[in-house]
């Protein structure tokens, strides 16, 4: 097909295809994505819940029959959160275990986690931590520093208990009971 036949007609036609494609603009639209994962701290009583001792022996350090065994869990942000902290603490410390008129302090419960803070026997009298536990009530049992490596992740450990009646006066017969509360917070 020859140039002079068809040519000015193919010329005006791209003439008007291009002046046509001048009047269109593309519009684009951003959109922004954004997702959140929450931050999650559990912990989790395995075994040990109830612990009994059968003939607690007055003016001596008795022994809980089995340790409580805690798993700790957490997934967290370590922009915003330093560390991992286990709390294990007595709502009214001067009635950590209570019989009859008969009150035992928290100061003669003792707590021991050999794979957290107190690889010792240490008694319930700390203070609580992060807004967590009780004054003169409380024993810190882990705390652990968060990094990258350790943002999710999950440990189980044990808590020894005993109850030091050592210089304390007899108990009168009966029963005896009381709530360890244990709970995790980030600070």
């Amino acid at each position: 097909m020859p140039f002079h036949r068809y040519g000015p007609k193919l010329l005006a036609l791209g003439v008007l295809i291009t002046l046509g494609a001048s009047e269109l603009s593309a519009q684009s639209q951003v959109i922004s994505l954004a997702a959140a994962a929450p931050s999650t701290l559990t912990i989790a009583v395995q075994s040990g819940a109830v612990q009994i001792i059968a003939n607690v022996a007055d003016n001596a350090v008795n022994n809980f029959p089995s340790p409580v065994v805690i798993l700790t869990d957490w997934n967290v942000n370590p922009s915003q959160t330093n560390t991992v902290n286990l709390v294990a603490y007595f709502s009214i410390p001067a009635q950590a275990m209570v019989g009859g008129s008969t009150q035992i302090p928290s100061s003669r419960l003792l707590g021991r986690m050999t794979t957290g803070l107190p690889t010792t026997y240490t008694a319930f009298n700390q203070n609580g931590i992060g807004g967590v536990g009780t004054s003169g009530g409380s024993l810190a049992l882990l705390s652990v520093t968060i990094g990258g490596a350790n943002k999710k992740a999950n440990r189980t450990d044990n808590l020894d208990l005993q109850l030091d009646l050592a210089g304390f006066p007899p108990l009168v017969a009966g029963a005896y009971a009381g709530v360890l509360n244990i709970r995790a917070v980030t600070q």
